[in-house]
């Protein structure tokens, strides 16, 4: 075959187009289960580097396909994807017919007629709403308002892959299979679940499959990758097919479980449940389903921290206060980032402290700009106008230089964490930015009931109950959206709260000085006694926490780690 030079993109445009090529060694597993006849026909709506193709051509030749490469069908809108074809596939005749250069949202059935296809199979592209151009957004919308398996149930705010996905069960033939290579948020996302709900309604068998071993990271992507596997389609709506939930390390163990894909499966609407051993989640149901446990949302809002538009210039330190000479007029206190919260309270004096050891915790809060030459004008001119012209957020608000909003919490949350989701009571008026959840408990709670609630968080039950409910993101961190943190469970009884109130001294300084290990066994140890839990079971509970944040961690480098140790 004569060698092609193949212009590959830099890893911006990859981003862009949402192209990250799946390795070889993971198509073939995956192609290894697709194919089954060698008559097979197959279609790759986004094929990229021609991974798949490649694999297929050897399925199918190993399967006994006399002329393997005229079963392959594809699309592809990149032109560099048809330079790897030519590369990996060989020059064919038939590419115009076969293969066809264009978005796959805007190609019909009647593209590829009279074919029908026995699997279709691929990694489709990774682009959000947010970063889509207007024909994508608009090709998306125009599949919702008129694909047969769409019906808006899939929302208009889904990510591109979820459009592929559902746009390619139009070209399956009954019967057929589907293979996915997805990003995490097949996971956790609200429209994903409702991509998976049409999937469960036209296949007999479904199967999720989560990846530990970062595929894509030598790109610079720590994205988890997610296998969806589909069998038995049917056209016509039946009663939803149960989905089964696998976790494995990589292309060896997911080869293995694809000897039976319907074997292994925990069927649930969490693949975490996967991880937990069975006796584990038996107990935590029976905990979460009792009266001494409530949920956060029960007990109060949760909100996202003030959005300033430009943390850089509005959340400073002391060495940016003394050399721009700015007025404490022109200051207030501010939580810029949750490391510098310490123990189970935050008060104005701890507050001073942060500041003295230059934690961004001063909030630029002009009280009057009107005079000329001051200090404070000094230092918002620096803010560039073009910056103050473009600025989503300046625009928002009445004075574009006055980012407090003056809704002060009653507790600061943990939004993004390495381990531990803490919550902190704010007994002073101190606002935070959107690095950190805002907590307002409802009128009733008191101040011991608060500070009960922030003790009780620590334990190993609701740090489970948080590692459940939260998002893993690709560098391993865990992300609490305020809809996930308000179904954080917590153990709350009168007696619970007076236990913890009493040692609250003791505990707060134990969590000043990072001890959290040692205050969630002492916490453990206190519900142990309070509500005749065995300590087996919160030895459970300890065991599950560690083994989910290890695998928030799988795969992911060393150095990568490391960084997530500071939040």
């Amino acid at each position: 075959m004569k060698n092609i030079t193949i212009n590959k993109h830099s890893k911006s445009h990859k981003k862009a187009l949402g192209a990250y090529y799946t390795p070889i060694n993971l198509s073939k597993v995956i192609c290894e289960w697709a194919l089954r006849k060698p008559s097979d026909y197959v279609l790759e709506p986004s094929f990229g580097g021609c991974g798949f193709l490649e694999a297929s051509v050897e399925r199918l030749k190993g399967l006994g396909s006399i002329d393997a490469v005229s079963q392959l069908f594809g699309v592809d809108i990149d032109p560099t994807a048809f330079n790897f074809l030519s590369e990996k596939i060989g020059k064919y005749t038939n590419i115009n017919k076969h293969f066809l250069y264009k978005d796959f949202l805007q190609v019909s059935t009647a593209d590829f007629k009279p074919i029908e296809f026995d699997v279709v199979l691929g990694n489709p592209p990774y682009v959000s709403l947010h970063n889509m151009s207007k024909v994508q957004k608009e090709s998306c919308f125009e599949l919702l308002k008129k694909s047969e398996f769409a019906r808006s149930t899939i929302g208009r705010n889904a990510s591109l892959w979820a459009f592929f996905i559902l746009h390619s069960l139009s070209f399956i033939k009954d019967g057929g299979r589907c293979a996915w290579v997805l990003p995490s948020s097949l996971l956790h996302a609200d429209y994903a679940k409702s991509v998976l709900k049409v999937f469960s309604n036209h296949f007999s068998t479904l199967k999720v499959v989560k990846l530990n071993e970062r595929f894509f990271q030598k790109e610079d992507a720590d994205e988890v990758s997610v296998i969806l596997f589909a069998d038995g389609f049917t056209r016509e709506k039946k009663q939803a097919a149960n989905i089964g939930y696998s976790s494995v390390h990589g292309a060896d163990e997911l080869e293995l479980l694809c000897k039976d894909i319907s074997l292994n499966s925990v069927i649930s609407d969490n693949y975490k449940s996967t991880l937990i051993s069975t006796n584990t989640l038996l107990e935590f149901e029976k905990i979460i389903t009792s009266e001494v446990s409530v949920s956060l949302g029960s007990l109060c809002k949760i909100v996202i921290g003030m959005v300033t538009g430009d943390n850089n210039s509005f959340i400073i330190d002391q060495n940016t206060v003394k050399a721009n000479n700015l007025q404490n007029e022109d200051l207030k206190p501010v939580v810029g980032r949750f490391s510098l919260l310490t123990g189970l309270i935050h008060t104005k004096a701890r507050h001073k402290r942060a500041q003295k050891e230059n934690h961004k915790a001063y909030l630029v809060s002009p009280c009057d700009i009107s005079l000329k030459n001051t200090s404070i004008r000094k230092y918002l001119a620096k803010v560039p106008k073009i910056n103050r012209k473009n600025n989503r957020t300046f625009a928002k608000r009445p004075l574009w230089y006055y980012p407090d909003d003056s809704r002060y919490p009653d507790a600061f949350l943990t939004y993004m964490i390495h381990k531990s989701p803490r919550m902190v009571i704010n007994i002073s008026k101190i606002n935070c930015t959107n690095s950190i959840h805002r907590v307002f408990f409802h009128d009733s709670i008191t101040l011991h009931e608060r500070k009960a609630v922030a003790i009780s968080m620590l334990s190993s039950f609701s740090q489970l109950s948080a590692e459940i409910e939260g998002r893993a993101y690709g560098s391993g961190v865990l992300k609490l959206e305020p809809s996930a943190a308000k179904k954080i469970k917590i153990l709350l009884t009168p007696d619970l709260v007076s236990n913890f109130n009493s040692h609250s001294v003791f505990l707060d300084k134990m969590i000043s000085t990072g001890l959290f290990e040692e205050a969630q066994r002492f916490i453990d140890q206190l519900i142990i006694e309070s509500l005749n839990i065995p300590p087996k079971t919160m030895k459970l509970f300890s065991s599950a926490v560690e083994t989910l944040r290890e695998e928030r961690y799988m795969g992911l480098n060393k150095t990568k780690i490391e960084r997530n140790e500071s939040l």
